[in-house]
C-alpha cells in the first residue's frame, strides 16, 4: 500500500481533503487516511537514505506535519525505508550510497515502464503536444543529492504533469465556454 497517515487531531476536513487531493504526492485521501503516490514514496525513501529529514521532504511536497502528523511521517518513512532495503539484493553488505543507487535505478526503470503505459493509454484518447527541449549545457543535470539521471527523471515527470494540467485547463475552458459562453478577457490573452 502507499503508506497511510492520519493526523492525531482526528478526521480531515473537507477543505483539507481537497488540498491533499490536489497534491502530486497523494494518490488518494479519505477522512482519515492518505495514500501516497508510488513516485513520492520512492523519491522520499531515496532522499531519506541520503540523509534528508522526513519532515522536510513531506513539507516540500505540500504535506506539512501539522496536517499529516509528525509521528506518522516518521513511521511511514521508516516503513518505506525498511521495505526498500529488504528489496535490494545484498543490502546487508552494501553502503547507503550503493543501496540508493540501486533503488534509483529500479525506480527509474519503473517510471519508464509506467510512462510507456500512460503514453499508450493517452495516445488513444488525446492528441500529443510536441515540446522540444534544446539543452544549452552538456554537463549532467543535478538536483542536490540526485545524479543527472535521477534529476532528469524528476524534471521530465514534472514537465509531464505540467503538460497534463495545461491540457486539463484547455479542456475545462472549452467546457465552460460551451456552458456559459466565451470569456472576453481570455480571448484577448
Amino acid at each position: 500500500m502507499g503508506g497511510i497517515a492520519m493526523r492525531s487531531g482526528g478526521a480531515f476536513s473537507d477543505e483539507e481533503i481537497q488540498l491533499l487531493r490536489g497534491l502530486p504526492a497523494v494518490s488518494n485521501v479519505t477522512r482519515d487516511r492518505i495514500t501516497y503516490s508510488d513516485t513520492f514514496r520512492q523519491v522520499c525513501t531515496i532522499r531519506y537514505l541520503a540523509g534528508e529529514s522526513p519532515t522536510k521532504i513531506f513539507r516540500e511536497a505540500g504535506l506539512p506535519p501539522e496536517l499529516v502528523g509528525y509521528k506518522r511521517i516518521e513511521r511511514s518513512v521508516a516503513r518505506w525505508k525498511e521495505a526498500a532495503i529488504k528489496s535490494v539484493n545484498g543490502s546487508e553488505t552494501m553502503s547507503d550510497n550503493e543501496i540508493i543507487a540501486q533503488l534509483a535505478e529500479r525506480y527509474k526503470c519503473a517510471l519508464v515502464t509506467r510512462r510507456s503505459l500512460d503514453d499508450a493509454t493517452h495516445a488513444a484518447t488525446e492528441p500529443k503536444v510536441a515540446v522540444k527541449v534544446v539543452p544549452t549545457d552538456t554537463r549532467p543535470l543535478s538536483l542536490g543529492l540526485f545524479d543527472g539521471d535521477t534529476a532528469g527523471i524528476i524534471i521530465r515527470q514534472q514537465a509531464r504533469r505540467i503538460d497534463e494540467l495545461e491540457r486539463d485547463v484547455v479542456r475545462l475552458r472549452n467546457k465552460l465556454d460551451k456552458e456559459v459562453g466565451p470569456n472576453p478577457a481570455s480571448a484577448e490573452a
